[in-house]
């Protein structure tokens, strides 16, 4: 027999020989998931370590509240802090008038730093009363576009 049949009747059978030791890979179908769901339990998905403090119930919303609520909400906040702002506003426009008088130096003069003063806690008071509401909203699952 020729060398090269002999390479060829050898590669052949190593080849069956490897794909004997190969091991087949399972493959899982719905019924086999339907089977073994009624044990689902027995690998700890649902258990508790004993000893362990029992976990709270779930909360549960009696209403969920949606887009059209959430809307009437963002709405109802701006119509708060309008009056706000319009302060705020009306301060801006006095400091500026005061840093344009001649011989006001704003670092010392007191009018000025007690306007900037009370323009900052406007200020912060409505970014807390918009924080407030948007800290609300998000934890009960309001969508961002909502609030616009």
């Amino acid at each position: 027999m020729h060398p090269m049949h002999l390479l060829a009747i050898s590669l052949t059978l190593a080849g069956a020989v490897a794909a004997e030791d190969k091991k087949a890979i399972p493959s899982y179908t719905n019924d086999d998931l339907a089977r073994v769901a009624p044990m689902r339990d027995q690998t700890g998905v649902f258990s508790t370590p004993p000893g362990a403090p029992e976990a709270p119930p779930a909360r549960t919303r009696e209403k969920t509240r949606g887009e059209s609520y959430w809307r009437r909400e963002a709405e109802r906040v701006r119509q708060q802090v309008e009056p706000l702002r319009q302060r705020a506003e009306e301060l801006r426009f006095q400091r500026d008038q005061r840093e344009r008088l001649p011989g006001v130096r704003p670092v010392t003069d007191s009018q000025l730093q007690s306007m900037s003063r009370r323009l900052r806690a406007l200020e912060q008071r409505i970014r807390d009363a918009e924080d407030r509401f948007e800290e609300r909203a998000r934890r009960e699952g309001a969508l961002p576009g909502w609030l616009r």
